[in-house]
């Protein structure tokens, strides 16, 4: 919190706040979630709270003029900046994250020529609500695991219920995207399920992979995410993906497994696999509509979306 002299001159409301001192005041904002701005003056203390959004502007003041105001800022030092004219610290600028009840919301604060400050705001895109948020090189992505122990879903109605949401089966773009899925869909069937589980993410593989003479095409052969196609479009390195030993094996079941899985190994349920060949969130081409099979089932799925603006976030 950057305290200074000023009035707030645009806004469209503020609460009041009963407040025993000055500092009082400023932690109540410090503290709440969506306050941006504190006001009172010296004396009595009259404590009004600014929310995102709702302030726009605050003039200057000198100390002779009575009136005490607090800005709210990021600080990434190890001490309290300090200077002229804050927050801005000269003609520069300044800036806030908050969350009201609806998102996130940044801000600016920047000193003009009428020797006032003025806030401009702008929605953070973020993932709803039971969604988790990972930050890939072109976007941030959002991703909620789904399924159930005593459940099981095909590829199709895997996909069907995503795009239901808004969203598609995720891919997985890092080790870190892979390892969450993993571990939440642990969590999902509980420790006392008594088998390995596989659950659906991004993958299909292309036609020409499994026709006749598909042998002959390079990137149809090996471990080749190349002979894919992902439904998650926004993937670029697809190291999340690592294959499960001798996989993928694409018609040695007798039919072909077109579509990708990933395995859900609880170590603690299951500490003597070798779980350097076989582990937990390694990936593997399973039967599209295929869900039991001799030692587990697949039993939940992935999706992912983008972060979305909601609105009234600003």
């Amino acid at each position: 919190m950057i305290v200074t002299y000023g009035k707030p001159t645009n806004f469209t409301s503020y609460v009041s706040f009963f407040a025993i001192s000055w500092d009082d005041c400023v932690i109540q904002c410090y503290k709440s979630m969506s306050c941006v701005v504190a006001h009172s003056t010296v004396s009595p203390i009259s404590c009004n709270l600014y929310d995102v959004n709702k302030i726009f502007g605050v003039e200057k003041l000198e100390a002779a003029d009575g009136f005490l105001v607090a800005f709210k800022v990021m600080n990434n030092q190890s001490f309290c900046p300090i200077g002229d004219n804050p927050p801005t610290f000269g003609e520069g600028t300044n800036h806030g994250i908050v969350t009201n009840d609806v998102g996130k919301c940044a801000y600016d604060i920047n000193f003009d020529n009428t020797n006032t400050w003025q806030l401009t705001y702008t929605a953070i895109p973020d993932c709803p609500y039971g969604w988790t948020i990972f930050t890939r090189p072109t976007t941030k992505w959002c991703i909620q695991v789904t399924g159930g122990a005593d459940i099981t879903y095909t590829q199709s109605q895997a996909l069907s219920y995503c795009e239901q949401l808004e969203a598609t089966l995720t891919g997985l773009e890092t080790t870190n995207e892979r390892d969450f899925v993993a571990n939440t869909a642990i969590d999902i069937l509980g420790p006392d399920y008594p088998q390995f589980a596989g659950f659906w993410v991004s993958g299909v593989r292309k036609s020409e992979c499994y026709a006749d003479g598909w042998q002959d095409i390079p990137y149809c052969t090996g471990t080749n995410l190349q002979q894919f196609s992902f439904s998650d479009d926004y993937l670029s390195s697809y190291s999340g993906y690592t294959w499960d030993y001798e996989q993928p094996d694409r018609n040695a079941v007798g039919q072909w497994s077109n579509c990708i899985q990933i395995w859900i190994r609880n170590e603690a349920k299951f500490p003597n696999l070798t779980y350097s060949l076989y582990a937990n969130g390694n990936v593997d081409d399973a039967v599209c509509d295929g869900v039991d099979y001799q030692d587990y089932y697949l039993r939940g799925f992935a999706c992912g979306k983008l972060p979305v603006i909601p609105d009234g976030a600003c």
